[in-house]
């Protein structure tokens, strides 16, 4: 006799939501088990079986509540209505439609923003291409729940344990802040999320209460190179006529101390410690010099110098490496019945068409596969499964009612199930930090999306966590007209993957902010091809010819940031200790690791040797290029040339 076909995983969570919804009683795991099918007979496999279960459950945002029961250490396990769905936000049509594009037009590091869309009812937005990306850092989520819900903090930050309460997250110079009361200081403190060591753990307050009054934004750095502390120190740098201006207008005007007739800058800068400005000195190549305070440019040039000398290195970090990997690494095996789908995104799909098909009754298969992205044989399976699925005893009359035929699909479901699902706390983060992006973007009028970020606000029972700022260039007026316009402009550029200005005649497709800064798309006649310009190092922008329609292009999508171009050389990297952060923050298609842990190699793309200079001179003797050899020696000659600015008044 054959042994009975395995239950998919899938039919056994839905069928385990519907029973704890239908439920007003917590019921007992053994209830759970003569309830829903699929779970093993055995009291120790059934209990490891339910326990996952839940566990997938509780990570899509779905409150299985557990509940003591009279008896012998029993608990009981429900998911209460109130819960499960979010409030009736009550958007107006114009709120709604502001509140889609918004999320659907925000690039983040995965899909929560969409999957928020699905639970909202947003669908078919498959065309709605990107035009802003934000970084996120691991943390992100679990301090937004922690801001939101008013819960306590703890982490590493800078190898020493915090514990905090957070008060709000800030998008600033391309990194997120977290501000907090720091519980044992006693004292407002301020982090770069991307440095915190290790994972966020969320503890109830008992007792810690945030202090009235936090301004969040005062807490802020003022300046990319602020970091946590009390004490700054006033320095002065010199910035030559190459970048001077575009550094003044990222720093603002009241940081310039003076200008000099060679075009040349001095800035006045308050820093909380050398190393956050020597990485940003460094970043300007041989266009600047520190002045003052004499101990800092001392120090600067004792870095070059142990540079050029070879002092220290990688060393050890290689020893006992495995083999280079590709990035990323394979995918997960595929769950039973669809490969390549987890149970997990399964059943958030599944959810969100369910619901779906309860607000509109019946629709083409060729529709509902277009607007929930799903292939159209996929999606037969995946409503067939939902048709079998229920409550007890498992009757035509206690399944959901969905009737699937060769091209159409009809649904009669309580109007209940029409309702929206609670976000998930990632899902939540990528609703309300996309939407704070675009109204930091200017732009036409932004007050549906205000109200509807105010109505999701009220409904989540949070306060404002997030705020954005994003860079506002000098030409970014001109260029975004020249793009509405389609009229080809003439623009002064300065690169700085090749620290060479050039000028160009460019016809504008797109125009995009990407980790807080500015970027045009434009068709490059001078290269014969499309190319992605930062618009704080457009200089000055001419119109060029006549308006016409302009010959339609594709631009390129905003999380392409980092494509190489033509011509880019691969290199290998050598890592020590202090330079793990490149395999996080910049992008690299291959990695080994060390006997510890610890990556010893990276593999990466260089399209232009200035930005790979940038790099180098940043990580000092904590890396060492492997191949190719003729780069071997591009860190020193680079040192040396920062160090002839130094040098050149010593007689």
């Amino acid at each position: 006799m054959a042994a009975p076909a395995r239950l998919d995983r899938l039919e056994r969570v839905t069928d385990l939501v519907l029973v704890l919804l239908n439920t007003t009683q917590p019921l007992t795991l053994e209830s759970i088990a003569e309830q829903v099918p699929g779970y093993p007979v055995e009291h120790a496999a059934r209990r490891q079986a339910f326990e996952r279960d839940k566990r997938l459950l509780r990570d899509e945002g779905i409150p299985v509540r557990t509940r003591r029961l009279p008896g012998n250490e029993q608990y009981g396990y429900l998911i209460e209505r109130d819960a499960f769905y979010l409030p009736d936000l009550a958007l107006e049509p114009d709120e709604q439609v502001a509140l889609h594009l918004a999320v659907a037009g925000v690039h983040l590091a995965d899909p929560s923003g969409r999957d928020a869309l699905l639970k909202l009812g947003a669908t078919g937005l498959g065309d709605v291409r990107p035009v802003a990306t934000l970084v996120t850092p691991k943390a992100l989520v679990e301090l937004f729940e922690a801001v939101r819900t008013h819960m306590v903090a703890s982490f590493s930050y800078r190898q020493a344990a915090r514990r905090v309460i957070p008060a709000g997250l800030w998008f600033r110079f391309g990194h997120w802040y977290l501000v907090a009361w720091d519980l044992e200081r006693e004292a407002v403190r301020t982090f770069r999320v991307d440095r915190i060591d290790e994972a966020v753990t969320l503890h109830e307050p008992d007792g810690a209460v945030l202090p009235a009054g936090i301004d969040i934004r005062a807490s802020l750095p003022d300046d990319p190179w602020r970091s946590e502390g009390d004490d700054h120190i006033v320095t002065r740098i010199r910035v030559d006529a190459l970048e001077g201006p575009r550094v003044a207008e990222e720093v603002g005007g009241d940081k310039v101390e003076g200008r000099l007739d060679d075009g040349s800058v001095i800035l006045r800068l308050q820093v909380a410690g050398f190393p956050a400005l020597r990485s940003w000195v460094l970043g300007l190549l041989d266009h600047a010099e520190i002045l003052e305070p004499l101990e800092f440019r001392t120090e600067l040039t004792g870095w070059l110098e142990g540079i050029v000398q070879g002092e220290s290195g990688p060393g050890k970090a290689a020893r006992g490496r495995r083999p280079l990997v590709a990035v990323p690494a394979e995918e997960p095996a595929g769950a039973r019945g669809v490969p390549g789908q987890e149970t997990s995104q399964r059943l958030r799909r599944l959810l969100a068409v369910v619901g779906w098909l309860a607000q509109v009754g019946e629709a083409p298969i060729a529709e509902v596969a277009r607007r929930f992205s799903m292939d159209e044989e996929e999606l037969i399976k995946e409503l067939e499964l939902a048709a079998c699925c229920g409550v007890p005893p498992y009757t035509p009359d206690t399944l959901m009612e969905i009737e699937v035929s060769e091209h159409s699909v009809r649904a009669f479901l309580p109007s209940e199930f029409a309702r929206p699902r609670r976000l998930t706390a990632a899902e939540g983060f990528a609703v309300a930090a996309s939407g704070r992006l675009i109204l930091a973007v200017p732009g036409p009028d932004d007050a549906p999306l205000r109200r509807a970020l105010s109505k999701l606000d009220a409904a989540l029972g949070s306060r404002e966590a997030i705020g954005v700022d994003v860079d506002t260039p000098g030409s970014l007026t001109t260029v975004r007209r020249a793009c509405d316009a389609g009229q080809p402009v003439e623009i002064d550029y300065h690169s700085a993957s090749r620290d060479e200005s050039t000028t160009r005649v460019v016809e504008p497709v797109q125009v995009t902010t990407i980790g807080g800064h500015w970027y045009l798309d434009a068709y490059c006649r001078r290269a014969g091809d499309m190319r992605r310009f930062r618009v704080d190092r457009i200089g000055a922008v001419r119109p060029h010819g006549e308006l016409g329609a302009p010959e339609p292009r594709a631009p390129r999508a905003a999380e392409d940031i980092f494509v190489p171009g033509p011509g880019a050389i691969e290199v290998q990297l050598q890592l020590g200790p202090g330079a793990q952060w490149v395999a996080d923050e910049v992008p690299v298609r291959a990695m080994g690791r060390a006997a510890d842990g610890t990556v010893s190699d990276v593999v990466l793309d260089v399209a232009g040797l200035a930005w790979f200079e940038r790099l180098l001179l940043q990580l000092g003797n904590e890396a060492r290029v492997v191949r190719p050899p003729e780069l071997a020696d591009l860190v020193v000659r680079a040192a040396r040339k920062v160090l002839a600015v130094y040098q050149k008044d010593i007689e």
